[in-house]
């Protein structure tokens, strides 16, 4: 499809005439006691941040969630409220809203570029960082983005060496790439920024469940520290006092 469409033009992929000005779209959660849910992705932003202030871009940051927004605010960062105590059923109008934002934004030339800040989640385990560009969008191509090994790459080196034509190479589209892009890509958009809601707060609940289970743990081992410790104490106790009725028993 990329290929198909190399020549093809949308406002989603148009680089906006702005070299100065950086929006980032930063999403953590409400609540806190999660581990360091929140604390590594507003850590991994601020890394990516800083070098762009420093180089003099202009930053502000679309806050979703109170942790995020209120990290950023203690420090003095340009910080817009979008959203705060979400319910997880207003994502897709939450996905719709920012996208139209974003791309009348990005018709007006108000930004060079937006990022998107969140955690991925992989597993109730593992939440990873994740600061991507959002708009202006790209195309990859297939080649690109299989890279130079795995099957497909070798399927094709394969037949390349063979002189054999590779009948995936072109394809036919109806409508035009025109008309699929023009649709497509507002959906992509709005996808992209609803699966980031689902993973922060798929993440967010699975980092506060490992946080819980370990605070359960670490308390568990601590009350049997403590009654091992009390035990100790009271057998001393006992055995002091047997010992001074003995003595008072022998010198009587």
């Amino acid at each position: 499809m990329a290929q198909a469409a190399a020549d093809v033009e949308h406002p989603l992929l148009t680089v906006p005439d702005n070299d100065t000005d950086v929006l980032v779209v930063l999403m953590t959660s409400d609540r806190g006691l999660c581990g360091g849910f929140n604390n590594q992705i507003s850590k991994r932003t601020q890394a990516q941040i800083d070098p762009l202030l420093r180089s003099g871009k202009n930053v502000k940051i679309l806050g979703f969630g109170k942790k995020g927004i209120g990290y950023f605010k203690h420090r003095d960062y340009d910080v817009e409220t979008v959203a705060i105590d979400i319910d997880p059923a207003s994502y897709p109008d939450l996905a719709r809203q920012l996208a139209a934002r974003l791309v009348a934004d990005l018709d007006d030339s108000r930004f060079e570029k937006v990022m998107l800040a969140f955690n991925e989640y992989k597993s109730a385990m593992t939440q990873i960082p994740r600061f991507e560009q959002l708009l202006p969008m790209k195309l990859d191509d297939d080649a690109a983005a299989l890279g130079d090994s795995g099957p497909a790459a070798e399927a094709t080196h394969m037949m390349e060496k063979l002189g054999v034509a590779n009948p995936c190479t072109e394809y036919l589209y109806e409508p035009g790439g025109q008309e699929i892009l023009s649709s497509l890509l507002p959906m992509a958009l709005r996808t992209r920024i609803q699966q980031a809601f689902l993973e922060t707060q798929a993440g967010e609940q699975a980092a506060r469940m490992t946080a819980m289970d370990n605070a359960t743990r670490n308390a568990g081992e601590l009350i049997d520290s403590l009654s091992l410790q009390y035990n100790r104490a009271r057998q001393a106790a006992i055995t002091t006092e047997l010992s001074e009725i003995v003595s008072g028993a022998e010198a009587l």
